[in-house]
């Protein structure tokens, strides 16, 4: 006589239905979680030209302090533009590619980063206001 049909059924593989809703599941997941990882990353990059700019206060603070104005210029690391550098003596901690360009008047300064993915971070300082 023959195997019980619980026992035959212990033997075999995964079905296709199965299968199928194993994608499903992992599809649903990777279409919430995707998204996220990339608002993540967005914000993380953001976040790094923001504290690269707020970096730059106590260089231009002791520069106007010295010669009376904020110090104004470029710099860019693809172009080995160190304008800002020589005007204030301040130089960005992480060398990721990003452009800052400072351009100031008597109330303040206001300084635009670029990342070279093209994200772009302005600040109105020393308010440290969003352009």
């Amino acid at each position: 006589m023959g195997r019980p049909l619980s026992t035959a059924r212990a033997c075999d593989g995964v079905t296709l239905v199965e299968l199928m809703i194993a994608i499903a599941i992992l599809a649903t997941v990777a279409a919430i979680a995707v998204p996220a990882y990339r608002d993540y990353v967005e914000t993380a990059a953001v976040g790094v030209l923001a504290a690269e700019i707020a970096t730059m206060e106590p260089f231009q603070q002791d520069t106007r302090l010295r010669t009376g104005s904020y110090g104004i210029g470029t710099w860019d690391f693809a172009t080995d533009d160190t304008s800002l550098t020589v005007a204030t003596g301040w130089a960005p901690r992480n060398s990721n590619g990003a452009t800052y360009v400072v351009v100031a008047d008597e109330a303040g300064y206001r300084v635009t980063a670029t990342d070279p993915e093209g994200r772009t971070v302005c600040r109105i300082m020393p308010a440290r206001r969003p352009c």
